[in-house]
């Protein structure tokens, strides 16, 4: 009896675990999946390369990053100089673009930066263009734009060297600022971007989804924020149709000074430097004035929290 009862215990334990197992392997598929969901309705990555500097008469070089180890590690990048003329301390930008669209269509914002007396460094994170894989992550970008800022740093020892991010671009080059090996950046400039994806997350159809129990990608800039230890100028447009305008504020609010805030009147998503240059323009080089006043004094008594 004894051994019939040890037997039937057997018999129960080992579907039992069947079906544990079975549970953990679908917990497990389902946690990729809705990462896999997060980054690709974040990112939408393109790898469109249809256009190049060339179309606009500049001269440029194709620059591939290794980031880690392994294959499918590689990201591609332009490294575009200064127009001819300019001196080599010409200030020089990292440009991180948004999602959607890497930086084959992002060149006409781009070669406003480099009209403006900048060397630019634009880069596809990993999943966009050129580069290698297939789907960002929020890790993997910040992995990225790591790799580029000590490339930039590299190619323009002697230049002022500012971060530029434009939308999602704009919580990368966040997240890359408020990071010690950034400490010398000269300044950050951050258009048309957002405070976190929580918040962000009831403006979209996804507004339903208890995200807090599923989350993966966070980018919670408005928490880094106020670590920023660098001049900072943020831009928004008055008629952005996929940030609105309090939130983007929001976010300028949560940074230190020294820090400038400009609204363009009209202005839609993606179009500040293209369709209104001359107020885009003039508060660069405001920016430009501010950050070379910023003393050194004034960096070593910001407090960062990295």
């Amino acid at each position: 009896m004894i051994e019939t009862s040890l037997a039937l215990r057997r018999v129960v334990r080992i579907p039992t675990l069947i079906v544990l197992a079975v549970a953990a392997v679908a917990t497990l598929s389902a946690c990729a999946s809705l990462d896999a969901f997060q980054r690709q309705a974040i990112f939408r990555p393109s790898k469109d390369v249809g256009r190049t500097p060339a179309e606009f008469n500049a001269s440029f070089e194709d620059v591939w990053l290794q980031v880690g180890n392994g294959n499918e590690n590689r990201v591609h990048a332009w490294w575009i100089p200064a127009p001819a003329g300019a001196t080599k301390s010409a200030p020089a930008a990292l440009y991180l673009h948004g999602a959607g669209f890497g930086i084959s269509a992002n060149l006409p914002r781009i070669m406003k930066l480099r009209d403006e007396g900048f060397s630019v460094l634009a880069i596809d994170y990993r999943g966009f263009g050129k580069s290698d894989g297939q789907l960002p992550s929020e890790q993997s970008a910040a992995e990225d734009a790591s790799a580029a800022w000590a490339e930039l740093t590299r190619r323009a020892p002697n230049s002022k060297r500012y971060i530029y991010g434009h939308s999602l671009g704009g919580a990368i080059a966040i997240d890359l600022a408020a990071k010690p090996e950034a400490k010398n950046a000269a300044g950050l400039v951050v258009e048309s971007s957002f405070t976190s994806v929580r918040e962000m997350q009831q403006f979209t159809a996804y507004k339903w989804i208890p995200l807090a129990a599923v989350q993966t990608q966070y980018f919670d800039s408005v928490a880094k924020a106020p670590t920023l230890c660098m001049p900072t100028l943020f831009m928004h447009g008055s008629n952005d149709y996929r940030i609105p305008t309090d939130v983007a504020k929001k976010l300028f609010d949560a940074a230190p000074e020294p820090k400038r805030w400009l609204l363009v009147d009209g202005a839609r998503h993606i179009d500040i430097p293209t369709r209104f240059t001359s107020q885009w323009s003039a508060a660069l080089n405001d920016f430009l004035k501010l950050g070379a006043t910023t003393t050194a004094q004034s960096r070593t008594t910001c407090q960062r929290n990295a």
